[in-house]
């Protein structure tokens, strides 16, 4: 697979610096060789936003690959990890896969390179102002490192000082409130020095608003783990504590709100378009996001290739559940199942539009055809089809991928320039609104932040009404699944609710069979729903927390130790 590249600008260095993902880790040079002039320090800089793994497409942070481990997705590949995961086959041990979530996120190479960097730009004559903010953006680049390896394996090795590479797995795992309280104090402090914008055209470097939101996302989620009492069992153990849970509800509501009044952000009235590369850069997607990895056809493109339909050169290694189209309501607001509008044999009409939005499903104008999953006259895209690179449930992932005639490149490159947005306004809105929640306080409130990203322009979602918290807590979750589809923070969400052992457990469902007319797109269905794969297993005492990799445990003992049941 081929590697992907992150784009970083500064308007006052006027250049624009093309990182490799590649690049070795600063601490691989000299700190003479990039700390000699302010050019060299930016791409010292430059070097930490790469190897922070921030997110992006194919082998770039595998961000939406983690759906493919929730209740959102289905991967069917055996040569990628989370194939594995939802088995509950993986191990430790398993290596050579693609999405690999193990061993992309665990290496401390970016942290590495944070610390080396923050040791040594002292000795640059530049200016003090400009400094400073590079100093606070690699601060949010090191929490955010540590927020997302806490999120994923608990207590780490905390490392703030270079050492050689490879001696952080010579330090004990420290607790995961240590974690948390070392990123909070590291964000509160960027938050107080970074511009509220750097570069109108694009959201790739860490801003006041970026740092606001980690810090709300890594608040919001320590919360749910003191409400259901969990922890990693190694460096801590589970307790349920509802006062910590309160007190960390209160702070990330605060955090969002401070977002809302700054007044720079909005919802976009275009949400397809906010995933299409001809959007990039205007102000009506632009308002919306608020921290993004930025990508440059052609020598530093994003690899699409993993994600679209069969007969556009694609793979379907990301594809939609039944379960997940089943979650977008009808228009009038109603789940499936309780609108005796709906009509089963034609389920994808009058439905919430952020499901065609988001997902190609069987009769769909797709391109030049009906998209036809269903039957064998759909050649290849039929979900029992021989080959490999179809859709196994049916269904296509839509959301990152353009029509052609929307395509800004060469349609048959695996390359285009789409950005990944890592954070967007709703989940601002959502934050705060599910925070209010669980503190049981304003639901007024937080019905109308709910309703405004139900409502924007081109979505048009009937309003949800206040009502108790319990019912609340459901209109939420249920927003924050449809929103956020495909954008890699479902199984936060699962883990931080506690549901994956109610979620992940059992079979995958896919399509009906049947047939599409390829002149009008009817549906005419033959049977119930197929069932895709094996089933999956999830264990909840072992399943919340990743494995360390057993290289880096075999490395690092006796101090380093393996999470539980693993």
């Amino acid at each position: 697979m081929k590697k992907n590249f992150l784009i970083i600008s500064l308007f006052s260095l006027s250049i624009i610096s093309c990182t490799k993902k590649d690049l070795q880790p600063v601490d691989a040079y000299s700190s003479s060789t990039f700390f000699t002039s302010q050019s060299a320090a930016f791409s010292s800089l430059s070097a930490c936003y790469a190897l922070t793994n921030l997110g992006g497409q194919f082998e770039g942070g595998n961000n939406y690959f983690l759906d493919d481990i929730t209740d959102n997705a289905y991967c069917g590949f055996t040569n990628q990890m989370s194939f594995f995961i939802a088995l509950g086959t993986v191990t430790p041990s398993l290596t050579g896969k693609y999405a690999d979530f193990y061993r992309t996120y665990f290496p401390y190479t970016g942290i590495a390179s944070d610390n080396l960097f923050l040791a040594n730009i002292d000795k640059v004559q530049m200016d003090e102002n400009l400094k400073a903010q590079w100093k606070a953006e690699v601060r949010f680049l090191r929490a955010f490192d540590y927020a997302r390896r806490y999120m994923f394996w608990g207590g780490v090795p905390l490392v703030t000082t270079p050492l050689n590479f490879g001696d952080e797995l010579k330090i004990p795992r420290a607790s995961g409130d240590s974690i948390v309280a070392f990123c909070l104090n590291e964000l509160t402090d960027a938050i107080n020095v970074l511009p509220n914008t750097i570069d109108a055209s694009d959201a790739a470097r860490a801003t006041k608003g970026a740092a606001l939101l980690l810090k709300a996302r890594l608040e919001l989620f320590c919360a749910g783990l003191k409400a259901n009492g969990m922890a990693d069992g190694v460096t801590e153990q589970a307790t349920a504590d509802p006062a910590a849970a309160a007190k960390y509800y209160a702070a990330a509501s605060a955090d969002a709100q401070t977002i809302i009044n700054m007044g720079q952000y909005g919802l976009s009235n275009d949400y397809e378009g906010l995933f299409w590369e001809k959007n990039q850069g205007t102000p009506e997607r632009q308002k919306e996001v608020i921290f993004e990895v930025a990508y440059s056809y052609p020598n530093y493109g994003s690899d699409l290739s993993a994600l679209y339909t069969l007969k556009e050169g694609g793979w379907n290694s990301e594809s939609p559940t039944q379960d997940v189209v089943d979650e977008y309501e009808t228009t009038n607001g109603k789940s499936i199942k309780n609108d005796p509008s709906y009509n089963a044999d034609n389920p994808y009409v009058n439905r919430d539009p952020r499901l065609s939005y988001s997902v190609i499903y069987p009769g769909m104008w797709w391109n030049d055809r009906y998209f036809n999953s269903i039957s064998p006259a759909g050649g290849g895209e039929y979900y029992n089809s021989s080959n490999g690179n179809r859709s196994k449930t049916g269904y296509s992932l839509r959301k990152y991928c353009a029509p052609l005639a929307d395509i800004m490149h060469d349609p048959g490159s695996d390359y285009q320039g789409l950005n990944f947005i890592v954070m967007r306004y709703p989940e601002v809105l959502l934050t705060r609104a599910e925070a209010l929640i669980e503190l049981n306080q304003n639901l007024g409130e937080a019905a109308n932040l709910i309703n405004q990203v139900r409502q924007r322009p081109g979505v048009n979602m009937p309003p949800i009404s206040v009502s108790d918290q319990a019912t609340m807590r459901t209109e939420l979750r249920h927003e924050r699944r449809v929103e956020l589809a495909f954008e890699g923070l479902r199984w936060f969400d699962m883990k931080r609710w506690k549901i994956a052992e109610l979620k992940m457990n059992g079979s995958v469902y896919g399509v009906r069979p049947g047939n599409v007319d390829p002149n009008t797109g009817a549906l005419t269905f033959t049977g119930p729903n197929i069932t895709v794969g094996d089933q999956r297993v999830f264990n909840a005492n072992r399943d919340y927390y990743f494995p360390i990799p057993q290289a880096d445990i075999d490395l690092g003992k006796p101090l380093l130790k393996q999470n539980l049941n693993w």
